[in-house]
């Protein structure tokens, strides 16, 4: 005989408990803390109640039907608000329900028009924190462009020409910051709508300012000076600026680079997945020269975590920025960002033959549709090469030497 299984019982869920009484504020105090919000209706306004949390906190709240949808509109905390000014306010509204009025839009609409752009960032920053390697770059773009201009701003009173206009200004001399600079604002405003401040995003729709994409690389005749200007920083810098060469990691991985994420016996670096821009491990192969300084840095390592520990607290080193820049006055070299290092340790690879997948592996790629812009770059070196043997072919068929 076949036996059916018993389908579990499904209990009801609890309802909330609600009851009516001539509220007096003797009365309200007296209300005991429930283990589930409870509603206590007012006898002579009965759309008015005291909603009790499980916390003991006691709110004034006025249930009543808007377009023919239950609504619960918070009034104020008893016994900051009192008893008889929350029938006041109970019996207003139902008058203002009464005529067809919607006082939760109305309210939403006074909200709004004293929201400012200020408060939306405030509510966004933490997000971006928690989720966005490039907060730090945001609150840079915020404190220094928007929150100036804009930041006291109520969110109505930003329009497509206010923000156009900051646009403009910054773009007349940073025209890439100033396109920064408007998708944040952009992110902001849809924020802003994502919470139901704002119906529309007046960024959408601006100009912005056409972007060439970077290709600066080291020339042939620069790397012999830079090394000798980087030698001559000193430490930690020295080792530092050496290893982004050897192995053309961002500048953000080697300055955080660990010695438990160091293999020297299999010659991998394996940069975690907290330290990745993709954010997942990346294993980076460490070549000889890398090896070599790694070894010899770890001959003089005093327990530190940190390859390349800072002199002050237990962090890994800060200041790059202005260790590079003194590194090219000294070399004599203009317009070479750090990450320009990265760029030309890849050229170097695609130079060399290697395939758009062994740079991707080489530079700890996830896509190799980001290894190839290295072998567009090798390509348009090899194209000036061309050109550069045309002209002299040219000039020899034309009569000269």
């Amino acid at each position: 005989m076949t036996v059916l299984p018993v389908p579990p019982l499904e209990l009801p869920r609890p309802r909330r408990v609600a009851h009516r009484l001539k509220l007096t504020e003797d009365r309200i105090k007296a209300l005991p803390t429930p283990c589930r919000a409870t509603y206590t209706y007012d006898t002579l306004v009965p759309h008015l109640a005291v909603r009790v949390s499980p916390g003991g906190t006691k709110c004034f709240v006025v249930v009543k039907k808007i377009n023919g949808r239950p609504q619960r509109i918070t009034l104020g905390r008893f016994p900051g608000l009192r008893l008889d000014g929350a029938r006041n306010a109970a019996m207003t509204i139902a008058g203002e329900i009464a005529t067809g009025k919607d006082p939760i839009d109305a309210r939403r609409a006074a909200r709004i028009r004293h929201t400012t752009l200020e408060q939306v960032w405030a509510d966004y920053l933490p997000f971006a924190r928690a989720r966005l390697r490039s907060s730090k770059q945001r609150e840079h773009l915020w404190s220094t462009y928007i929150a100036p201009k804009l930041g006291k701003v109520p969110l109505p009173e930003i329009t497509r020409s206010s923000v156009q206009r900051l646009i403009d200004e910054i773009g007349s001399t940073k025209p890439v910051q100033a396109n920064r600079v408007h998708a944040l604002i952009s992110v902001l405003l849809a924020h802003a709508m994502r919470t139901d401040r704002i119906e529309r995003n007046v960024a959408s729709g601006i100009e912005r300012f056409p972007e060439t994409a970077r290709s600066r690389i080291l020339h042939t005749d620069e790397l012999a000076p830079l090394l000798a200007a980087i030698k001559a920083e000193g430490q930690p810098w020295a080792d530092l600026f050496q290893l982004l060469l050897y192995t053309g990691a961002r500048r953000s991985a080697v300055a955080g680079m660990r010695w438990i994420d160091v293999d020297l016996d299999h010659a991998v670096w394996t940069i975690p997945a907290s330290a990745s821009k993709n954010k997942s491990p990346i294993a980076v192969p460490l070549t000889q020269p890398a090896q070599q300084l790694l070894e010899r840095r770890l001959e003089i390592r005093a327990g530190e975590p940190w390859v390349f520990p800072s002199h002050v607290g237990n962090g890994p080193v800060v200041g790059l920025a202005k260790a590079w820049r003194r590194t090219l006055q000294r070399a004599e070299i203009a317009d070479f960002r750090i990450h320009d290092v990265r760029r030309t340790v890849g050229t170097a690879l695609a130079r060399s033959g290697a395939s758009p997948h062994m740079i991707a592996i080489g530079l700890g790629h996830r896509s190799i549709n980001s290894a190839k812009a290295y072998v567009r770059l090798a390509g348009e070196d090899a194209r000036q090469a061309l050109d550069d043997a045309v002209g002299s072919l040219t000039s020899w068929g034309n009569g000269g030497v």
